[in-house]
């Protein structure tokens, strides 16, 4: 059953300060992989691209295949929860997390994206949301091999334009590989072609890292889902070599 959730806001530049490495302890529920699903719903983002968005994650949680992939995985269950990034001085916008460990579960998460309302807006502050979202992993009360962030967004990280301290990408991939996570990326192109590069670049990090694109807002629910099954499908590859 999932987990009881709570949203909550959280300061990401003071978050990124804040992060260690908690032990977890034997309470810890084992789950066969941990991911955080990090929206962009910068100002870029119009109001029908955040719905297709949200819509997209949903769909993919209910669909055939990846209960099925979830369900072929050794503890038959994995544990996710939401990240909305925005503009770096305001606060990201998370859910708690939840357990999918079968179809009730999967349609109750997805249930839950397709009603989340859009609280920021603004800049495009990925680190920010990146360094907030390893402070969820490691944060989080479970026991995995893998911990992912998955991040979706259609333009890259500008300079800043203000004076006071900001996560940027730079210091949050120095965050990521020390806690040992992969941040893998959907890149939603659309007129900026170069932003694939770009990812490639400045967002995947850690083992197993890949990039996808897309140019169309209305090819990211087919996208996301073969993104979220490769990933659950590299626990699986690394189980075969041993």
């Amino acid at each position: 059953m999932p987990q009881k959730r709570k949203a909550t806001f959280l300061t990401t530049a003071a978050m990124a300060l804040m992060i260690a490495s908690p032990s977890r302890g034997s309470a810890a529920t084992a789950v066969d992989a941990e991911l955080v699903f990090a929206v962009d719903a910068s100002d870029s983002m119009e109001a029908w691209e955040w719905r297709l968005e949200m819509a997209g994650i949903a769909a993919a949680f209910r669909s055939k295949p990846v209960q099925q992939l979830i369900a072929s995985l050794p503890h038959k269950r994995i544990a996710v929860a939401l990240l909305v990034w925005a503009d770096a001085t305001q606060r990201a916008d998370m859910s708690g997390w939840s357990i999918i460990d079968g179809k009730p579960a999967a349609e109750s998460f997805a249930l839950e994206m397709e009603l989340w309302p859009r609280r920021v807006g603004g800049g495009t502050g990925m680190g920010a949301g990146i360094a907030a979202a390893v402070q969820m992993l490691q944060a989080a009360p479970f026991a995995s091999t893998r911990q992912v962030i998955d991040v979706s967004g259609d333009g890259p990280e500008p300079l800043p334009l203000l004076t006071e301290r900001i996560v940027m990408m730079p210091e949050a991939r120095a965050l990521v590989e020390k806690a040992q996570v992969t941040v893998n990326g959907l890149a939603i192109f659309k007129d900026r072609p170069e932003l694939y590069e770009w990812y490639q670049d400045n967002v995947a990090e850690g083992a197993g890292a890949f990039v996808m694109q897309i140019k169309d807002m209305k090819d990211f629910a087919p996208a996301f889902q073969q993104k979220l099954l490769r990933e659950l499908q590299q626990d699986v590859a690394e189980l075969e070599k041993r």
